[in-house]
């Protein structure tokens, strides 16, 4: 079942890249978890957990440099680019993200600044 769960979490991040919603691949209870040294840290329910993400940056992007199979979860390393919406300050960096998959859709995520934290925490070799 892991190949499939990585080719729904990939299907995730290509409906973003086309600025579609991924509402089909992710379950409506989904958990996103904010790791401790976030701004807000903590968890949040539901698919609107994206939007309040996304409508805090003007911009926002991406790039999958890695997605690791690891059974119920998928672990994807890669760089994203933003721009605060009001300050128009720009970041970029690394980031990992892991999701939890379940009978076919996402379950939880949860994102770190490192694609080592992401690593261990799918428990991805690396």
């Amino acid at each position: 079942m892991s190949r499939e769960n990585v080719e729904l979490v990939r299907r995730i991040y290509s409906a973003w890249d086309r600025g579609e919603s991924p509402r089909a691949f992710i379950d409506e209870t989904v958990e996103y978890v904010n790791p401790p040294y976030a701004v807000e840290r903590g968890t949040r329910r539901g698919r609107g957990s994206f939007a309040l993400m996304r409508d805090s940056y003007e911009s926002w992007s991406f790039r999958i440099d890695e997605l690791i199979d690891a059974g119920d979860e998928v672990a994807v390393l890669g760089r994203y680019e933003a721009r605060g919406r009001g300050s128009g300050l720009e970041v970029k960096g690394d980031q990992g993200h892991v999701w939890t998959v379940r009978d076919g859709k996402a379950v939880r995520f949860r994102w770190f600044h490192s694609h080592e934290e992401a690593r261990a925490a799918a428990g991805a070799p690396e």
